[in-house]
């Protein structure tokens, strides 16, 4: 006889289910609870600094270059072929020290056919003034003769006048009213070659007038060529040193190309990169601190450019310090530009979350139990380093400057 068995039931799968349950739950719950409790943070990974209060110094920095305050361009006058050149860039040059020397055949010979053309004219001009004056000494030698043919016949007809007063007919009355006659010719002779005698002059001294100005025309002509083959030698134009020098030998240039700039070595200005958003700060005549990496020097603000490019402001800055040796063009600097001086004031580190003259949340931290607390805070102005405190804190309170962005879901209660 067969005994039929009972099939007993298996339980397994649901003890597992409910084992998962238990876990999942367990699981929800611990992440809730740790969702609404503080949570602690090392001290290592946190950076305070304590409320002062006094005196601040705002600076807006900023970093650039040392540029000559004086930079010339020397250019060529002619047209030429690059014949020798005696100073490159980096040269130290001074005033008339030459640089490079061209040739221009045809310029050398106009010059040349210039200057014979002058010597020529100088030549003929001048016989042309012994001309005329000759021709004012031969009207001079008409006018003496005029004036003794005149003063011979007056001569005679005075004699004739006391011989017929005093009765004595050695002569007709006729002869006299001749003579008489040629006395007034004579007169008016003598008065006319005066007069000619004077256009003469005249006309010597217009024509010695246009001699020399047709002269000096040409002078001008000729020393204007001249200048032109002189323009040949580039010469330095200043004491300087040379930044550019692009030609080469046997390179031919036109009149007006650029051969060399030339700067001053003992005169600079620093050209300061200013961030946008504080250039608001920045004004005309405020202080300013050079710092080359080897020495600093004081300057002074005296141009803000107009324009933004790529987010910075450039700021000119006029060296008023005793110019550092190791100065030089291109020289890289930092620029600390002084814009205010706060007193009695409360200031901090500026928190790298905090902006000028805007609220925000900071996190304070009490040193007796190292709690942590966050609180509303006003700030003022702000430099590089420090921000203003208009409200919110006291002086020797202690706050995170640090970054914090990785509490911003968190409930930080203590630093540990």
């Amino acid at each position: 006889m067969d005994i039929v068995r009972k099939k007993q039931k298996n339980f397994t799968p649901v003890i597992k289910w409910a084992v998962i349950t238990v876990v999942i739950i367990s699981c929800i719950w611990a992440l809730t609870y740790a969702s609404n409790s503080g949570h602690k943070v090392s001290a290592n990974n946190v950076l305070l600094d304590a409320v002062q209060s006094g005196e601040l110094t705002l600076d807006v920095r900023g970093i650039g270059v040392l540029v000559p305050k004086e930079v010339y361009w020397v250019a060529t006058e002619v047209n030429g072929r690059v014949d020798k050149v005696y100073k490159k860039a980096g040269a130290a040059v001074k005033k008339d020290d030459l640089i490079i020397s061209m040739k221009n055949s045809s310029l050398t010979q106009q010059l040349e056919e210039s200057q014979w053309e002058l010597e020529e004219t100088k030549a003929q001009l001048n016989a042309q003034r012994v001309a005329l004056e000759s021709q004012v000494l031969d009207q001079e030698t008409l006018v003496i003769n005029s004036q003794l043919n005149y003063e011979s016949a007056l001569l005679t007809l005075n004699a004739q006048k006391t011989l017929l007063n005093q009765g004595i007919v050695a002569i007709s009355k006729v002869e006299h009213e001749e003579v008489k006659i040629e006395v007034e010719q004579l007169l008016q002779r003598w008065q006319l070659e005066k007069k000619r005698y004077a256009k003469a002059q005249e006309n010597l001294v217009a024509q010695k007038r246009a001699f020399n100005a047709r002269l000096k025309r040409m002078e001008r002509g000729t020393a204007r060529i001249q200048h032109l083959v002189n323009s040949l030698d580039i010469r330095a134009s200043i004491d300087s040193i040379v930044q550019e020098m692009p030609l080469e030998l046997g390179q031919q240039i036109t009149a007006g190309t650029n051969v060399a700039r030339l700067a001053r070595n003992d005169e600079f200005i620093a050209e300061i990169r200013v961030p946008e958003k504080q250039i608001y700060q920045i004004g005309l005549t405020q202080a300013v601190t050079l710092d080359t990496k080897t020495s600093k020097v004081s300057g002074e603000v005296i141009r803000i450019d107009p324009s933004v490019v790529n987010g910075s402001v450039q700021v000119d800055v006029a060296i008023t310090g005793k110019l550092p040796k190791e100065a030089r063009p291109e020289l890289s600097v930092d620029g600390i530009i002084h814009v205010a001086h706060l007193t009695n004031t409360l200031y901090v580190k500026r928190p790298m979350y905090a902006k000028a003259n805007e609220s925000s949340a900071v996190y304070v931290v009490n040193t007796e139990n190292n709690s942590v607390a966050l609180r509303d805070v006003t700030f003022g102005r702000s430099s590089q380093t420090h921000i203003e405190i208009i409200s919110g804190l006291s002086a020797g309170e202690n706050v995170v400057v640090s970054n914090v962005s990785s509490w911003k879901d968190k409930q930080i209660n203590a630093i540990q």
